[in-house]
This record gives structure tokens, C-alpha cells and sequence, in this order.
């Protein structure tokens, strides 16, 4: 089990997703959790060093656990999403080669998908908060 933290942040009916240098899967902001850390102090500190930004109050959202994309067969992810005021425009730094918005129909047209990005979507259109 990988456990990890992820940002789900939405404008104008998108979710922001980035993709990391290497990968061709885009993925929530976030990462795994140091032993050290909270999951509030893990989401702060990828947030940081992802995006450029600062989350402020963050507040979870739901926990999520399907299967992990790119990390071999059987390999299942754990993670707990965080809503969050951010202070700055979010821009890729760090490991991040890319940022974008997409609603759930722009995400599946990728052709490299997470499957726990899948749920959160499908939770975040049932809710109205983005785009099909």
C-alpha cells in the first residue's frame, strides 16, 4: 500500500492536475508522506514544492484506494485528499514538468490515466463541482 496526500483543487469547473518529468499519467498535486509528517504537513510541503504555492487551511476532503498507476501489478494507493486555499498562481516547479485543468471527459482523453483520478472526478461531476 502507497500512502499519499493529493490536492484536489477546482476553477471555473476544471480540477488541476499536474504530470511529473518522466510520466505521461497526470496525477492529483500531492505525494507520499514522510514518516515524520503529518498528512496536513505532507500536503503543505508537495504543495510547496510542486506547484510554488502555499495551502492555507487545508481540510480533507475523502479518502480514496484503488489501484496505483505505473507502480506494478497488485501495487494499491491510499490516498486522502485535501481541499486548500492556495496563496500565489500555482506553477510547475520541482519534479513537475506540467500543469493543466481538465474536466473528467478532457482526463480520459489522456492517454495515460490514473485509476484513483477516475473516482475523485466521478465524485467531484456528482457534486457539481466539475464538468463532465
Amino acid at each position: 500500500m502507497i500512502t499519499v496526500v493529493g490536492l484536489v483543487h477546482v476553477e471555473a469547473g476544471r480540477l488541476l492536475v499536474v504530470r511529473s518529468r518522466n510520466k505521461k499519467a497526470f496525477y492529483l498535486p500531492g505525494g507520499k508522506i514522510e514518516p515524520d509528517e503529518t498528512p496536513v504537513e505532507a500536503l503543505r510541503r508537495e504543495v510547496s514544492e510542486e506547484l510554488g504555492v502555499e495551502a492555507r487551511d487545508p481540510a480533507e476532503l475523502k479518502r480514496y484506494v484503488a489501484p496505483a498507476y505505473g507502480e506494478g501489478e497488485g501495487a494499491v494507493v491510499d490516498m486522502t485528499c485535501f481541499t486548500a486555499q492556495l496563496l500565489g498562481t500555482p506553477r510547475p516547479t520541482g519534479e513537475i514538468a506540467e500543469l493543466t485543468w481538465v474536466t473528467r471527459d478532457e482526463y480520459r482523453a489522456h492517454a495515460e490515466t490514473a485509476p484513483a483520478i477516475h473516482d475523485v472526478l466521478n465524485d467531484l461531476v456528482e457534486s457539481g463541482r466539475v464538468r463532465p
